[in-house]
């Protein structure tokens, strides 16, 4: 799980142009998330978008948000 501090930089990359800015944002979030590189807020930060609608993003995609089910994260919780 993430949980150093990093400090962003600007790359051009390349993409197609039926690709939108926010799809490369999201997809460099989404990649950041998955090699345990940043946490959900970094990957906002990184999508430019509020966490909220990068969870939606990420369900929308079918990737996890965090690293555990919705019954560990009850039993976690003791709900």
């Amino acid at each position: 799980m993430y949980l150093g501090v990093f400090n962003l930089k600007v790359v051009r990359v390349k993409v197609p142009e039926s690709m939108s800015d926010r799809n490369v944002r999201i997809a460099a979030a989404i990649e950041a998330l998955l090699n345990d590189k940043a946490s959900i807020g970094k990957a906002a930060e990184i999508a430019e978008l509020p966490i909220q609608e990068l969870l939606y993003e990420l369900k929308k995609r079918g990737v996890h948000a965090y690293p555990y089910t919705d019954k560990e994260a009850i039993e976690e919780l003791k709900l």
